[in-house]
């Protein structure tokens, strides 16, 4: 038999110190021994190496050095060379100075080739030495200009002999850069011998230091051999008692591998051949020992389990001696050719000095053949509960799900019918209703209910609403214990829908405000077999007189028998017909009614039925009428509006073409209503467009039309009307608007500007008539309102001109092209600046400088002046803040605000924030507002400045006097300072009214307690009358015209010099 080999035996932890525990030790001691004559071994060799290492260390140094010494000598012999030869060449130039020999030899006088050559030979004597090879390249220079010096002074001998003395600047020169090469030599040679006495020191210096460390090294290698001879000594003593203990343990493990249950063999892993095998092995392959040694693996293992074995042996090769590790089931042929399973563990051996595994097997063949039947029986149950249409599972008495189908797991919201398991209703979609079912499960599990079957609502995976149908029985085990419940379910919310869509169509149909008439179709004939109650309320006949009637006898109701002929052709062709046709009730009452007819088929496709339904629109006809109405006629003036007037004037234009006659379209746009509308509100302007619509109506002739074309704009159209016929007219329309209005107890005065184009000579289609007679319309407001013009072709242009100025302006505001410019505001006495007007320009690429009068209205008919302004109002704070921080005298900065910016409701808001961010004092701000500005609505104009005085801004009226402003409206607005219009300025001096005028702003000023400034100041007898009355405060060209923010630093520089030169010739007085 053979034997395990004793090394594959060891022991557990044991208490007892037995002959086994003993042979551990000494195995451990004799590993630990071996360990430690390794490591002395490992240190003399490496003592041994070391010293060799130091020695060829030292042997290169020293070579290292010679090459040294011999390198840097021959630099130093190079250099004395050098510097013979320049001290020889330079004593002889001095005596050939101004002589012709000196011009013939000078370009040979310093022999440079041979220079150059030996500073490069030196180089070799560096090693490298970045510092030593600098100085060499300098060297270089220094002798290169040296010689380019010397050829020039020759040259110059050549052309003026005698030019050139010992006294010479060119020859300081040279002189100065050879001084400088013998200087630069001597360096070199001391940094060279500075080196020399390094290498001599640090070759002496290493010299010592490896004789030390060689002497050191051997005694201590001597040392560790001695105590490596004692220490083997003791080993060999321990060596001999383990190998006594281990003889003793063989023998137990042998008849432990012998007699042990479980099949166990060992196989070698290399030509994986059996060499041990135990009793258990042998009776269940049914081989004998001798057999099973002559076999290998593959002998035992079925031929379809070689591949997985090949796998297996290469997935194993790197496991470590002594390794145990399960490697699974594997199936074996026995002797008697029948097949087994085996679980098998490894362990990791030496046997017999070869790397080895121990097999121990335990037979699993009928746990895998039962577990196979059970499992093909639990698929084969599964499969049958996953095709049940029903919901199954099944809980135990703790009401955990113990099992299910996939349909119970999928209505529960979970993936599969695994994850079902463990949960229980508190965790499934119908969590809330959990502890109901619960309470179901016990009374079912207690034996109340044998078997529970009800219908109840449930949540749906989705989130709707289902209704189910559920039964419930007892869950009992092999004993007839009951220990859980079983449920099944069918989802019937089909069943339920349609239950409920039956019972709400009946109630539709009973409860319908429709009239429904179901026929039946019979040959030739279709029999009304109902008709709901709201047939019999909306025809007034009852669903008994109808009922058995054929469908025909129905066409009384009906006013429109070309209506009710589709109604007849729907029903003969099986089609649906959906018609509104006049009919009549029963009392005679006429009635709109809109019928729909349609067929019903079988499950065939056949034709059974006709279902009717009747609707009374008759309010929704009429509605629609007066809809018609609304959507051609202006619904607060009763006139055409814009839609209907397209179509007349087409109309009108078309038949004027056809008669070779004219048609004039009058553009009519009230003057000042938008003052009526703000200071009286939309309900009276209102009132006012339907006065002046019936004012127009009265006006013109039957043939002509009166549109409304929006807000307060009318168009007139009259045709075949002369120009002898349209003055007059026009005429009578200027006079009447200039009549008196009364709205209540207001009377009111409002003015048109007309505009007039005629077809065909102004535009042949309507939009082109209505945006010429529109440009002739401004033409009229812009010569003084309240009057007629005949449009121009040049009207167009001018309208070009205007948009391409917003084109223009808009991008101007978007690319920041604008300019701010201020024109200084003078103290007229004193001749002191104490504030500047900020002012807008503009000057573009291609229009030139473009005036404020024409652009500023222009950006507030297009809304640009919002942002246009807001950026006026920060430039100009940041300009009085950078005007302060130059230490400037301090001025108040005047900004225009125009009344689209104070009807702003967040006006305040954002003088405040540039206030803010420019660090402007608000003292130093003062916002202008026109008159006009501040009676468009005064009440909000007045709060407004308010708020804004609050922030400590202060408020002036510009061109005060041109407005219609009362005493009683200037005391409400919170105001600083009033300025006097340049139109009164301008005529001072002429004797006109205009000087009055002015007088009266001066006098209104000073009894509200105003500042007053004048606008506009350009001579010095405006300058004098001014002062003369009262006013001491003036702008205009006088003074300077609008500058740059740079420009009147320098004036306040001025100002202050000239102040300072007074004050000191004062002093000086």
């Amino acid at each position: 038999m053979v034997k395990p080999h004793p090394n594959r035996t060891h022991s557990g932890p044991s208490r007892r110190r037995d002959t086994t525990s003993f042979a551990g030790l000494a195995l451990h001691r004799d590993l630990i021994g071996k360990a430690f004559t390794a490591i002395v071994v490992a240190f003399i060799l490496s003592a041994i190496g070391l010293n060799t290492f130091l020695a060829r260390r030292q042997t290169h140094e020293q070579e290292n050095s010679v090459g040294t010494l011999h390198e840097w000598g021959r630099l130093k012999r190079d250099l004395d060379q050098v510097q013979q030869i320049m001290l020889d060449e330079h004593g002889e130039l001095n005596t050939l100075i101004g002589t012709r020999a000196f011009y013939k030899r000078a370009p040979y006088h310093f022999p440079m080739a041979t220079l150059l050559d030996l500073t490069n030979d030196a180089r070799s004597g560096c090693r490298d030495r970045q510092d030593c090879l600098s100085r060499l390249d300098e060297l270089d220079d220094l002798m290169r200009k040296l010689g380019e010096h010397s050829q020039a002074l020759a040259i110059r001998v050549n052309e003026r002999p005698g030019s050139v003395s010992l006294g010479d600047p060119e020859l300081s020169e040279i002189d100065a850069y050879f001084y400088s090469v013998l200087e630069h030599v001597v360096d070199v040679r001391m940094e060279a011998d500075a080196t020399l006495d390094s290498v001599v020191s640090k070759s002496s210096s290493d010299s010592k230091w490896v004789s030390n460390a060689l002497l050191v090294s051997g005694f201590t290698a001597a040392a560790l051999l001695l105590v490596l001879l004692r220490w083997n000594a003791r080993i060999a003593r321990r060596l001999r008692a383990a190998l006594r203990l281990a003889d003793s343990a063989r023998a137990r493990y042998q008849r432990f591998f012998d007699e042990h249950p479980l099949p166990i063999w060992i196989y070698d892993n290399e030509s994986l051949r059996l060499v041990a095998a135990n009793g258990a092995a042998q009776r269940s392959f049914g081989y004998q020992e001798e057999e099973l040694l002559d076999m290998s693996l593959e002998d035992v293992h079925p031929a379809d389990e070689f591949g997985r074995l090949k796998t297996f042996f290469e997935a194993s090769a790197g496991a470590t001696f002594g390794e145990t590790r399960a490697a699974g089931v594997w199936h074996y042929q026995t002797r008697a050719g029948e097949q087994k399973s085996m679980a098998v563990h490894h362990l990791n051996v030496a046997f017999e000095g070869r790397a080895s595994t121990m097999a121990v097997m335990v037979d699993v063949t009928l746990e895998l053949v039962a577990r196979a039947e059970l499992f093909e029986s639990k698929q084969t149950l599964e499969y049958v509960l996953d095709h049940i249409p029903q919901g199954i599972a099944w809980k135990n008495a703790k009401h955990r799900y113990v099992g299910g189908n996939e349909i119970y797991a999928r209505d529960a919201g979970l993936p599969s019918r695994e994850a079902l398991i463990g949960l229980s209703d508190h965790d499934l979609l119908w969590g809330t209703d959990a502890n109901v079912a619960q309470d179901e499960d016990v009374r079912v599990m207690s034996g109340q209910l044998t078997r529970r079957h009800f219908e109840r609502r449930s949540i749906a995976v989705n989130g709707s609403e289902v209704w189910i149908s559920e039964t419930k029985l007892p869950l009992k085990d092999q004993n007839g214990n009951i220990v859980g419940v079983l449920i099944a379910y069918d989802n019937i919310t089909a069943r339920r829908n349609a239950e409920l869509v039956l019972r709400l169509q009946g109630r539709a149909i009973d409860a319908s405000i429709n009239g429904i008439v179901i026929a039946e179709v019979r040959p030739e004939r279709n029999v009304v077999m109902f008709a709901n109650a709201a047939f019999e309320r909306i025809t007034g006949y009852s669903s008994a007189e109808v009922t058995g009637s054929d469908c025909d006898s129905l066409f009384h109701l009906t006013g429109d028998p070309q209506k009710w002929a589709e109604v007849r052709a729907a029903l003969d062709h099986h089609t649906e017909a959906n018609v509104t046709l006049s009919c009549f009730r029963k009392n005679g009452e006429r009635f709109w009614n809109n019928v729909l007819v349609a067929p019903v088929r079988d499950e065939q496709g056949h034709v059974t039925h006709h279902v009717g339904v009747m609707s009374d629109v008759t309010a929704l006809v009429e509605y629609q009428a007066r809809l018609e109405h609304q959507a051609k006629y202006d619904v607060l003036t009763e006139l055409p509006n814009r839609t209907l007037l397209d179509e007349r004037l087409s109309e009108a234009i078309k038949r004027a073409s056809d008669a070779n006659s004219q048609v004039s379209v009058l553009f009519l746009d009230l003057d000042r209503f938008k003052e009526v509308n703000d200071s009286l509100g939309h309900r009276v302007g209102d009132t006012l467009l339907a006065s002046v619509a019936r004012r127009l109506q009265r006006l013109v002739r039957s043939t002509d039309l009166v549109a409304r074309y929006g807000g307060d704009e009318f168009i007139i159209v009259a045709a075949r009307a002369s120009s002898e016929q349209l003055v007059p007219m026009l005429e009578r329309l200027n006079a009447a608007m200039t009549e008196p209005f009364y709205v209540g107890e207001r009377e009111l005065y409002v003015e048109a500007s007309i505009g007039v184009s005629t077809f065909p000579q102004d535009g042949a289609d309507a939009d082109t008539l209505i945006r010429n007679a529109d440009a002739a319309m401004y033409l009229a407001k812009s010569r003084g309102r309240n009057g007629y013009q005949f449009y121009r072709p040049e009207l167009n242009r001018a309208a070009a001109e205007r948009l391409q100025l917003s084109t223009r302006l808009r991008r101007a505001a978007k690319t920041k092209s604008l300019q701010v410019a201020y024109q200084p505001q003078i103290d007229m006495v004193t001749g002191r600046i104490f504030g500047a007007e900020a002012l807008l320009r503009w000057h573009d690429a291609e229009l030139g400088v473009v005036s404020p009068a024409v652009f500023i209205p222009i950006a507030e008919e297009t809304g640009l002046i919002q942002g246009i302004g807001e950026w006026v109002l920060r430039t100009a704070c940041e300009q009085a803040s950078q005007w302060r921080a130059q230490g400037l005298p301090p001025i108040r900065v005047s900004v225009n605000v125009s009344p689209v910016q104070l009807e702003r409701s967040d006006l305040v808001g954002v003088v405040r924030a540039a206030l803010h961010d420019s660090g402007c004092a608000a003292d130093m701000l003062e916002l202008e507002v026109t008159e006009g500005a501040l009676m468009r609505n005064a009440d909000d104009a007045a709060r407004v400045l308010h708020d804004l005085r609050e922030l400590g801004v202060k408020i002036a009226i510009d061109d005060f006097g041109t407005g219609y402003s009362s005493l009683s409206y200037l005391q409400r607005f919170s105001v600083d300072r009033i300025k006097i219009d340049k139109v009164f300025v301008q005529e001072i001096g002429r004797g006109t009214e205009y000087e009055a005028l002015t007088l009266a702003v001066i006098a209104i000023a000073e009894a509200l307690k105003f500042d007053v400034i004048a606008e506009g100041v350009e001579t010095d007898v405006q300058r004098g009358f001014l002062v003369d009355h009262g006013c001491s405060e003036g702008q205009g060209f006088l003074y300077s015209a609008a500058v740059s923010g740079d420009a009147i630093a320098g004036m306040l520089r001025a100002a202050a010099a000239q102040a300072d030169v007074r004050q000191q010739g004062e002093y000086a007085d």
